[in-house]
């Protein structure tokens, strides 16, 4: 992790737009901070899955999604931040930089506080009604949940922090520190569980992982940005601008990853915590095949962000060439797993676990590629100042996939989750850029072309599912692979060409 400092050597801010070979040099980093935990992923899962056992591996799937769930405890504001300090930075409006840092960061700790209390209170309930917990487990699983309340603090403060660093496009510094926590949060359970297969334990260490990043986070961002150095008063001014769009993040940010997160709620509720292994470990390694698609939308978000409030014309090859590059980078991916997927899960973890979590594997891999191609337009609504398009659109989207969830998982099982998650994300994806077309009216032919995208995806990827011959799914993936890099090398080429002739 980077030891920077909170002293006299400090970046100044800068005011200009982020040129295209930084914002590639970004994705790089970004890349580089997320693959690394991906690799140790894949060694520590069955480890922790024969050590602990599928129940408790089970619970400490649901942990897992807890330290980073919790961070909808931030209520938007760290994305807020985010948009309002690229704001500033790419109109020169900077003076204002410290007072606007700090006044997010104190709202950040008193709603963190709430949330805290929430966890805490409802304790007793989600341990002994709404989880389906062995009652051997019971007094582990109280002992994981108040830990995490403890932590929320330290979780959505960290936001802020991570918001100051990617409005002034440090990608570097936050992968130095994502990837040892990425990698802390499976070697961690790894350590704890040589001693005891408590899931308590494993949540403490990972909560510790979380205090020391959240340490380096800030001394980094009082490098780049040195009013957060030094407190400073906050300012009423500022909390309505922050709230005002943090507020519909926020909605977003709980309706989003609960969408994303509930169906293992749900299966350790309905069938066990023991179905949840099944379900969550071809889920997790899609979940880091993710990676690339974060490292570009990651550094898109600031860059368009500063260009709408001062070039729209970069802004709007921002969009559309990240839309292309980002589908075709991560096409052949996402074909990769469908075609030779169920092999290596076989080899990866045993025949018990490729007979049950192949078809899992099936639905999320088509339902991760149409995520793919919704994530633009989601970035796209946020950074035009319309998150509340967004929330809505999830508001509307979360009655009718718990319905779906329900019916589904209960006269389909696990298989049945995982099919209503993938329609929920394709109902996203339709709807997002159907608002992005109604929005912004220069964007609306692009639009128009991913929602034909879309179905055009999704009836390929179906098609990989029923090629038998090893022969011919070897074909197909080197034909995807060569027709991806055909057309990603141009977009992207396109990209950087017209982000430069923007930024001159």
């Amino acid at each position: 992790m980077p030891t920077a400092s909170c002293g006299t050597r400090m970046s100044q801010p800068s005011n200009k737009p982020a040129s295209s070979r930084l914002l590639a040099k970004n994705a790089v980093w970004n890349f580089t901070g997320l693959i690394a935990p991906l690799i140790v992923a894949l060694y520590a899962i069955p480890i922790l899955i024969e050590g602990m056992g599928s129940e408790r591996f089970g619970l400490l799937a649901v942990i897992w999604v807890g330290v980073g769930y919790f961070s909808l405890f931030d209520f938007g504001l760290g994305r807020a931040l985010t948009k309002l300090i690229s704001e500033r930075l790419g109109s020169g409006q900077i003076s204002d930089l410290g007072s606007l840092i700090w006044t997010a960061l104190v709202v950040l700790f008193a709603v963190s506080l709430v949330g805290s209390f929430l966890i805490a209170t409802c304790n007793p309930i989600l341990v002994e009604r709404l989880l389906d917990i062995n009652h051997t487990l019971n007094d582990e699983a109280r002992i994981a949940f108040y830990l995490l309340a403890v932590g929320i603090p330290v979780v959505v403060l960290t936001t802020g922090f991570i918001g100051v660093l990617e409005a002034h496009q440090q990608f570097k510094v936050i992968a130095k520190i994502r990837m040892p926590l990425g990698i802390f949060t499976y070697l961690g359970p790894l350590l704890t569980m040589q001693f005891t297969p408590s899931v308590g334990w494993a949540t403490g260490i990972l909560l510790f992982g979380r205090m020391v990043a959240a340490i380096f986070y800030y001394r980094a961002a009082c490098n780049a940005e040195h009013s957060l150095a030094k407190f400073i008063r906050p300012k009423r001014l500022f909390i309505k601008p922050l709230t005002s769009f943090g507020g519909w993040i926020t909605v977003t940010n709980i309706i989003g990853p609960l969408m994303t997160y509930m169906d293992r709620f749900f299966i350790g509720a309905i069938t066990g915590l023991s179905a949840v292994t099944y379900y969550v470990t071809p889920y997790e390694i899609l979940v880091r095949l993710q990676m690339v698609s974060q490292a570009i939308v990651g550094v898109i978000f600031p860059a368009v962000s500063s260009a709408y409030a001062s070039n729209m014309e970069r802004f709007n090859a921002l969009y559309v060439q990240g839309s292309k590059v980002l589908y075709w980078l991560m096409l052949p991916l996402l074909s990769g797993v469908i075609l030779f997927g169920p092999e290596a899960l076989e080899f990866w973890l045993g025949s018990e676990f490729h007979e049950i979590s192949v078809p899992i594997l099936y639905w999320l891999s088509i339902g991760w590629m149409v995520n793919i191609i919704a994530q633009p337009a989601s970035v796209i609504l946020q950074a035009t100042g319309r998150p509340d398009l967004t929330a809505k659109a999830h508001m509307v989207e979360f009655v009718f996939y718990s319905i779906g969830l329900v019916l589904l998982l209960t006269n389909f099982g696990i298989v049945g989750a995982a099919m209503a998650w993938v329609i929920r994300v394709v109902m996203d994806t339709l709807a997002l850029n159907y608002l992005v077309m109604r929005v912004l009216p220069v964007a609306k032919a692009h639009a128009l072309r991913t929602i034909f995208v879309t179905i055009c995806t999704i009836v390929f990827m179906a098609a990989l599912v029923w090629i038998e011959s090893h022969y011919f799914r070897a074909l197909v993936l080197v034909a995807v692979i060569c027709s991806s890099l055909a057309f990603a090398v141009p977009f992207m080429r396109t990209f950087i060409r017209k982000s430069h002739a923007s930024s001159i």
